[in-house]
């Protein structure tokens, strides 16, 4: 004798959605992911502002020097407005025109110096060195001091911001 099975699936009893139970334990987990995700997100918004604002100085520091042993005329980086915070720009008396050579602080960093310029001489050198503080709004955060030496060697060093 040989039974024969049969199996009979009932199609009108099938989901057409979620149900409120896998809705709120959805909404649960995105919730736990974004408290986690946020924070650590500003923080690296944060850390590359601070980078790209380091890198700007630099380089500006770096060009405004190397323009001026090329022309071989003094060549000024300076901050735009009232402070550093405001940005700063190189400027130099020349019939080229090189385009925009300002440079902004990235996010919410901060530049301060208690010089309002830098003069580059024609030979490269500076009156005397020259100190740059980079952090932003986060305190006992990692910042960075640009130091800028007589002959316009640039050191940048990790400092804490208060």
């Amino acid at each position: 004798m040989r039974m024969e099975y049969s199996v009979v699936l009932d199609t009108s009893a099938r989901s057409a959605g979620f149900t409120l139970i896998e809705l709120m334990l959805g909404i649960t987990v995105a919730a736990v992911l974004l408290t986690v995700a946020v924070p650590s997100f500003q923080n690296v918004t944060a850390n590359n502002a601070l980078r790209a604002t380091t890198a700007d100085l630099v380089t500006a520091i770096n060009t405004a020097r190397a323009q001026a042993v090329n022309l071989r005329k003094p060549v000024l980086l300076r901050h735009l407005g009232g402070s550093w915070d405001d940005g700063w720009e190189i400027f130099y008396d020349s019939a080229r025109t090189e385009g925009d050579q300002s440079f902004h602080p990235a996010g919410k960093a901060t530049v301060t110096s208690s010089v309002s310029e830098i003069r580059f001489l024609p030979s490269g050198i500076i009156a005397s060195n020259v100190e740059f503080k980079v952090c932003d709004d986060r305190s006992g955060e990692s910042g960075r001091k640009i130091e800028v030496g007589r002959f316009g060697v640039v050191d940048n060093t990790v400092i804490t911001c208060g």
